[in-house]
C-alpha cells in the first residue's frame, strides 16, 4: 500500500502531463496526435485502475436453475422449421461451386479506415459496388462525426442506407450460415458481416486484444472452402477460409448486413426465406441457439448469443438468465463496447445493481461510449435519481450530437 500509493500520483502525473502536451498539439487538430494521445491516456488510466474480468452475476436465488430456458418452439415445429428454413435457402441458391462479384474499387488513400472507423469505411465500399459516390468520411460526418467513438453498430449503417441513400436498402438479420453468405453472394449481393478481430497492440497491460470489425464478403470458392473480402483494415481481396470465417463471426452472433436495389426486395425476401421476418428471424435464431447451448454448455458465445436474442424478444428474464451464464464462461474484456443486451436485460428486470456494475465496466474500458453513457443514466433513472440521469443522456448526447436514442431519453425523463 505504502509503494502503490506514490506510483499511482506519479503515473497520474505523467498521464495530466501527457494530456496537457497532446492538447497543444491537438490545436492543429493532427488526427496522428489525437490518436497517441489517447492511446497513452488509456494505458495510463489502467495501469493506475487495472481492468480486472468482466463481472459475473451474483446469484439471485439456489433455486434458479442456471441452465433454464424457456420453450421457444416445442420439438416438433423447431424441427419443422429448421429443415423447411434449409430447404428455402438451398432452393433460393445457384449453389455455384464459385462466384466472384466485380470488387468495389479500393483506393489506398481514401478506402483503409480512419481510426475506429471500420464500419463507415466497410459500408463505403459496400455502398460503391452498386454506383455510390462517397467514402468513408461522407457516411462518419452523419453517424460518428467524433474520431473518438469507438463503435458503430451495425443496425446504424443500415439506417444511415436507408435514410441516405436513395433507391438502396439495406436488411440487417442475425443466425446467419455459410451456405446464407453463398446464397446472397451468388444472387449478386455483397455481404457485411461483423466478426472477432485481433489487435496488434495492448491498449494496456494484459489487454486481451480482443476487438470488432467489419468486413465485406465479394466472392467465395466452395471447393477450395473460402471466402473474398474486401478488409478496410488489411486491405482487398483477402481470401479467408470458411472456418476462419465461421469462428470469427460467432462472437457476434452470426449478424449480416445485405444492400441492394429497392426494386429487387422481392428477390431478396425469396433469398432469405423464414429468415426475411425480424421476429420470425429471432426466433429461430434463439431456438438454434438453445439446442447448440445444451450440446455445447461451455461455449461462453453461443449463450451471449442466445441472451441477444432473447433480449431482442424482450423476452428479457430468460435473456438475464444466458448473459449470466456467458458472463460465468468469461467474456472479451472488449464485449460490452460492441454489444448491450446485458445491460438491457439488466434494465428491463429493474436490476439496478447488475446494470450498475456491468456500465461502470463498460466505461472503464471506453469511458467516452456513448451507449454505455446512455445506459448509466438509464441505471440513475431505475434508481430514482433523475437529475443524474439526465446529465449522462446529456453526456451520451455530447459524445454523438446526432444519438436519436439519447435525444427520446431527454424527452422521457422528468427531473
Amino acid at each position: 500500500m505504502f509503494v502503490k500509493k506514490p506510483l499511482k500520483i506519479l503515473l497520474l502525473f505523467l498521464s495530466m502531463l501527457a494530456i496537457t502536451s497532446m492538447g497543444v498539439f491537438a490545436f492543429y487538430r493532427l488526427p496522428e496526435l489525437q490518436m497517441k494521445a489517447s492511446q497513452a491516456l488509456t494505458w495510463f488510466r489502467v495501469v493506475v485502475n487495472p481492468v480486472e474480468a468482466l463481472p459475473t452475476a451474483e446469484v439471485k436465488s439456489k433455486q434458479e436453475p442456471i441452465f433454464w430456458l424457456p420453450d421457444l418452439m416445442t420439438v416438433e415445429d423447431q424441427s419443422e422449421a429448421a429443415t423447411n428454413n434449409v430447404i428455402a435457402k438451398q432452393g433460393n441458391a445457384e449453389m455455384l461451386v464459385s462466384v466472384v462479384l466485380p470488387a468495389p474499387a479500393f483506393n489506398p488513400q481514401r478506402d483503409y479506415q480512419d481510426w475506429n472507423n471500420c464500419g463507415p469505411a466497410t459500408l463505403a465500399l459496400g455502398l460503391r459496388y452498386w454506383g455510390w459516390q462517397g467514402d468513408q468520411f461522407t457516411i462518419s460526418e452523419a453517424i460518428r462525426p467524433k474520431r473518438q467513438d469507438k463503435n458503430v453498430n451495425i443496425e446504424e449503417l443500415a439506417a444511415y442506407v436507408n435514410g441516405s441513400v436513395e433507391g438502396l436498402q439495406a436488411e440487417v438479420r442475425v443466425g446467419g450460415d455459410l451456405t446464407l453468405l453463398e446464397a446472397l453472394i451468388a444472387a449478386g449481393y455483397p455481404v457485411i458481416i461483423e466478426e472477432s478481430f485481433k489487435l496488434e497492440k495492448s491498449a494496456w497491460p494484459g489487454d486481451d486484444l480482443w476487438a470488432g470489425h467489419y468486413i465485406l464478403l465479394t466472392g467465395y470458392d466452395k471447393q477450395s472452402q473460402y471466402f473474398i473480402a474486401q478488409d478496410s483494415y488489411h486491405g482487398p481481396d483477402r481470401q479467408l477460409t470458411y472456418a476462419d470465417v465461421a469462428d470469427a463471426w460467432e462472437a457476434f452472433n452470426h449478424v449480416y448486413l445485405v444492400i441492394f436495389p429497392t426494386d429487387d426486395l422481392q428477390n431478396v425476401q425469396q433469398l432469405l426465406a423464414e429468415d426475411w421476418p425480424l421476429e420470425a428471424n429471432l426466433e429461430w435464431t434463439a431456438a438454434a441457439l438453445r439446442d447448440q447451448v445444451l450440446s455445447e454448455p461451455a461455449n461462453a458465445y453461443a449463450w451471449f448469443n442466445l441472451g441477444s436474442s432473447l433480449n431482442a424478444l424482450q423476452q428479457y428474464d430468460a435473456a438475464l438468465l444466458a448473459f449470466d451464464n456467458a458472463r460465468a464462461l468469461g467474456l472479451p474484456s472488449r464485449m460490452l463496447r460492441y454489444q448491450f443486451g446485458p445491460l438491457s436485460a439488466a434494465y428491463h428486470t429493474s436490476d439496478a445493481k447488475d446494470l450498475t456494475r456491468l456500465v461502470d465496466y463498460a466505461l472503464h474500458i471506453t469511458p467516452d461510449s456513448e451507449e454505455a453513457l446512455l445506459w448509466k443514466g438509464w441505471a440513475y433513472e431505475l434508481a430514482g435519481d433523475h437529475l443524474s440521469a439526465i446529465n449522462l443522456f446529456n453526456l451520451a448526447l455530447q459524445a454523438n450530437p446526432g444519438n436519436q436514442v439519447a435525444k427520446k431519453a431527454l424527452e422521457t425523463v422528468r427531473p
